[in-house]
């Protein structure tokens, strides 16, 4: 995988629930990959039941930058119990519940795949802006569109000191972290990997500046990083 695709994914509103949160839902502050897997399937057209597999970590690069600052709210839902049509409109139970939102977000996605073909296919219809199915992030509330940023070459380099990582970071690939470098730094442990069938084979805990800023870290010996130049400024990824 020496190409990646970028695209900058954008919302008013996202929703990742929080898997151990039930009445009161509460929001991841960014996608997990299992996420950005279903935004690149539903792009390109691939059936929900099959999209988890193809997007392994073992056959795809995927990778995450914060691009609007992250900020939450609770918006109340009036959701409803309706086992037919008719009771869309005359509905004998509801049940008010506060959800968390993010608000104003903007992420970019980096992303290549050892199948060349889907590759093609991504690229194709990232350049007419087009999507198979419509995208969300997170919940089928929350409409989102897509702007094509471009196709680049990767260039692996090895950092043995300090360095700026624009994407999100896996901490277990990380040494030593500056926290000096970050204006509100967070952590999450998220989905990253799933069967077929839902079942969740991969949790990760990733570290991420919400405010955007690249955060400084020393890497563990001989961890490659990814570097593509956009707009003449170079950009440091992790893959998730």
């Amino acid at each position: 995988m020496n190409k990646v695709l970028v695209f900058d994914i954008r919302a008013d509103y996202a929703h990742f629930k929080k898997y151990f949160t039930t009445m009161s839902p509460l929001s991841f502050s960014i996608p997990p990959r299992t996420v950005i897997a279903g935004i690149i399937g539903a792009i390109v057209g691939i059936d929900k039941k099959e999209n988890p597999e193809i997007f392994k970590s073992d056959n795809s690069l995927i990778s995450l930058c914060i691009m609007n600052k992250i900020k939450k709210t609770k918006i109340a839902s009036n959701n409803i119990k309706a086992v037919s049509l008719t009771e869309l409109s005359r509905f004998k139970q509801h049940k008010p519940t506060n959800y968390e939102f993010i608000k104003d977000c903007k992420y970019r996605i980096i992303f290549s795949h050892k199948d060349d073909n889907l590759y093609e296919k991504l690229k194709g219809m990232l350049i007419n802006h087009l999507s198979t199915y419509t995208l969300c992030l997170g919940i089928s509330q929350c409409i989102a569109n897509y702007d094509y940023i471009g196709e680049f070459e990767i260039k692996k380099i090895i950092a043995n000191d300090n360095i700026n990582i624009h994407s999100i970071i896996p901490i277990e690939l990380t040494q030593e972290i500056d926290f000096l470098s970050s204006n509100e730094m967070q952590k999450s442990v998220l989905p990253n990997n799933m069967q077929n069938d839902r079942e969740v084979t991969e949790y990760k805990e990733f570290l991420f500046d919400v405010k955007t800023q690249p955060i400084t870290v020393k890497l563990k010996p001989n961890i490659e990083i990814n570097q593509i130049t956009i707009d003449n400024q170079e950009l440091n990824f992790l893959g998730m």
